[in-house]
């Protein structure tokens, strides 16, 4: 895995190797591991020139993004998260699987970042996912929560809609070996992808 191979080489690998090999393992398997943070949170160094050609195209020109993140984490946590979205239909359907999985009540929350501040946007999985390390800012609670759009909600109602597969791993914290389960997004096809980029996104006010 990623994750040993840079414990392993660290000294000897370029900071650009380290950073490629942190986000590929990230966008995998999270950032349960502190060498996985540590280099996520650099890789802006590679960022492609051209990274805003991969975003919707309603969003694409402007500075300030509005950003999304569902979970169960306190609102004092959240500016602390790596991962947000541009999409609330995205942020409202992770903090649904959150509370599935924890039995805890979920929460969504809003947010800012200039684009300057990005660190990498990963497109790849329809999660319309920002990258970033404590630069989301003017962070707000959406409650009540509003639901999910029309479109997503006939995507996720489809047989090739959003499903969620559970995986157990164990992992080691502070040398303590805990079992945990993990919920990974799986997407059948792309045509949500499709019908999301032609929808207004929120532009701060």
């Amino acid at each position: 895995m990623m994750e040993d191979l840079l414990y392993k080489c660290e000294h000897l690998m370029p900071l650009e190797i380290k950073c490629r090999y942190a986000l590929q393992h990230y966008y995998s398997h999270g950032d349960h591991s502190p060498i996985i943070r540590k280099y996520v949170r650099r890789a802006k160094i590679i960022r492609p020139d051209n990274w805003r050609d991969a975003l919707p195209e309603s969003v694409r020109d402007i500075e300030m993004f509005t950003v999304y993140r569902g979970g169960i984490g306190s609102i004092e946590r959240a500016p602390l998260s790596i991962s947000w979205s541009l999409s609330y239909d995205v942020a409202e359907w992770f903090a649904h699987r959150s509370e599935l999985f924890y039995r805890c009540p979920c929460h969504v929350y809003q947010g800012t970042i200039h684009a300057d501040k990005v660190i990498a946007y990963l497109p790849e999985r329809s999660e319309f996912e920002i990258i970033q390390h404590r630069n989301v800012k003017d962070v707000q609670e959406i409650t009540p929560l509003r639901g999910y759009s029309p479109p997503f909600n006939a995507f996720k109602s489809s047989k090739n809609g959003f499903t969620m597969k559970r995986k157990a791993t164990a992992i080691s914290m502070n040398g303590i070996k805990r079992r945990t389960a993990d919920f990974h997004t799986v997407l059948d096809d792309k045509s949500y992808y499709h019908r999301f980029t032609a929808i207004k996104l929120a532009k701060p006010s």
